[in-house]
């Protein structure tokens, strides 16, 4: 093999590897997730992503509840679970927050009742609400369980939701426990 030939195969071969580096750099984005500046979510492994993950800067981000990601667990009517993440643009504080969600579950359905609401601490010490709502009547009562909680620039809430007798508060917490929460960074917008 001549001098040139052998240039040739080995710039070949480096053009070939700096290619197959270059698309091992930019991995497809895990359906199961949702990170931005200040939180990050994990869904169970046995979710499915229900249409893309919503990439929303925060000035675009307006006062009415803005559905981020939705995923679904199981296939079975009886037994579907549905988590959501829904941001809003708020500046507040927590409890603020929480009589205009519970105000607009109650806008949704009359048939509201919400019970058990508790102060927690996220996996990583964020300070949140989590809730019990039962809502609607009849054969159409879904149970809603949710966390709620305020990083300074927005109102986040993650829940879960099945029919009435589909989940319980320990099953949701389990569903919902792939969540972390900081204060929104003052020098960052969202990606």
């Amino acid at each position: 093999m001549n001098i040139r030939r052998f240039a040739a195969v080995i710039v070949t071969v480096l053009m070939l590897s700096a290619r197959a580096l270059g698309q091992q750099a930019t991995p497809t984005p895990d359906p199961l997730e949702y990170d931005d500046p200040a939180m990050h979510y994990t869904a169970p492994a046995s979710a499915h992503l229900i249409g893309p993950i919503q990439h929303v800067s925060l000035a675009d981000l307006s006062q009415d509840p803005t559905t981020i990601a939705t995923w679904v667990i199981g296939t079975d009517r009886s037994n579907v679970k549905v988590i959501s993440l829904v941001m809003e643009s708020y500046s507040g504080d927590l409890d603020g927050f929480d009589s205009t969600y519970e105000n607009d579950l109650r806008g949704e359905d009359s048939a509201t009742l919400v019970k058990n609401k508790e102060h927690v601490l996220l996996q990583n010490g964020m300070p949140a609400l989590f809730l019990e709502v039962t809502q609607g009547s009849g054969f159409d009562t879904q149970k809603i369980f949710a966390y709620l909680w305020i990083d300074t620039q927005r109102a986040v809430v993650l829940s879960v939701a099945s029919r009435l007798g589909g989940i319980d508060e320990q099953t949701a917490k389990q569903l919902l426990a792939g969540a972390t929460a900081v204060r929104y960074p003052d020098d960052q917008e969202q990606q």
